[in-house]
């Protein structure tokens, strides 16, 4: 018996109206996520790739259409339960890293799950999953303008890891780095996914669609080929 995808869309439209007349950013995209796949989402600026993140991001909702993750319709929970769904479904990975500067390594992967279980990580997971990414102790007590800029998105990448989702969504997570480090980050993301983590990459870089399993190129909000 198939799985039901960890992510499903069907027919999502999201029109922006502006006193300029109105901007159809994503136009009837339809398709399925499978649990422990690596797809990767193309597009040039203005395909409408800003917009489909910010719908699996649940940053936003469609228009029309319906979007499901891990068998829930979006737009049937509430605001609570989205805030649940982006902090316990779905771990985030960004190009300009997002660290909080005055806490060190350690305590900005911790921060999720104090948010979470409001207390301190005390089994020590947050050190696990340094580790698991290329981050030893030594490093983890240093704050983020201290690492290099590879470091800093291992730590970006723990920290999306911390509260165990179901779901890594990495957008253009090497954008900020050289060739060398974007490889390494790019290997550890595959690592990940041989795990069983599903991993979602949005990026303008064709060259990292070799890494996917799959590949949707998005042009003018309608998605222009499946590779």
């Amino acid at each position: 018996m198939e799985k039901t995808p960890i992510m499903q869309l069907i027919n999502v439209t999201k029109v922006y109206k502006l006193e300029s007349g109105d901007v159809v950013a994503l136009d009837n995209v339809s398709f399925d996520v499978r649990e422990g796949e690596f797809l990767a989402i193309m597009g040039a600026s203005g395909s409408g790739k800003s917009t489909l993140l910010n719908q699996l991001g649940i940053l936003d909702v469609p228009t029309s259409g319906e979007l499901s993750i891990d068998g829930k319709n979006v737009a049937k929970l509430n605001d609570l339960e989205r805030t649940h769904m982006r902090r316990d479904v779905i771990g985030y990975v960004f190009q300009k890293f997002y660290l909080i500067p005055l806490l060190t390594a350690y305590e900005n992967v911790e921060y999720p799950l104090i948010l979470k279980y409001k207390k301190r990580d005390k089994n020590k997971r947050a050190s696990h999953i340094l580790n698991e990414t290329g981050i030893d102790e030594t490093m983890a007590i240093h704050r983020p303008s201290q690492l290099s800029g590879g470091q800093q998105q291992r730590v970006a990448i723990a920290r999306a890891l911390v509260n165990e989702p179901k779901i890594l969504l990495c957008d253009e997570p090497t954008g900020n780095l050289d060739k060398k480090t974007g490889t390494q980050i790019m290997d550890l993301l595959v690592e990940l996914n041989k795990k069983g983590k599903t991993v979602i990459l949005v990026t303008h870089d064709p060259s990292l669609t070799r890494y996917a399993h799959r590949t949707i190129t998005l042009e003018d909000g309608r998605i222009a080929n499946v590779s």
